[in-house]
């Protein structure tokens, strides 16, 4: 009988760290990709970024709302933030409300053709 509860109790753990691994990982992917369209989205309009920055979300399917994504320019920074909240199963039947919190700051440096 004990053997089985210890089973129980690792198998209970391996599926919360399955689950919560599965939507962190998806969240780095996330990251990883707005990362990327600010780097590359030096010369592209800030209504621009944000819609890309919603493709990325939806592809992945990540259940970001239009209202919190927020695309800003600072001087030579791109600045881009998203917020969102998704269930992670940590237990059977039972949901987690992860609150996602992203914020990317990437050095835009353009570079001047020479005379």
């Amino acid at each position: 009988m004990k053997t089985l509860i210890k089973l129980v109790i690792a198998a209970l753990v391996i599926h919360a760290t399955w689950r919560a691994g599965t939507v962190y990982l998806r969240f780095y992917e996330f990251k990883d990709e707005v990362t990327q369209i600010a780097q590359f989205g030096v010369n592209v309009p800030n209504n621009v970024l944000h819609n890309h920055v919603l493709d990325a979300a939806k592809r992945l399917d990540i259940p970001v709302d239009p209202d919190t994504v927020t695309v800003q320019r600072r001087q030579a920074h791109i600045l881009i933030d998203a917020n969102y909240t998704e269930p992670v199963e940590i237990l059977p039947r039972y949901f987690y409300p992860w609150q996602a919190k992203m914020h990317v700051d990437v050095l835009t440096l353009v570079l001047q053709e020479a005379k």
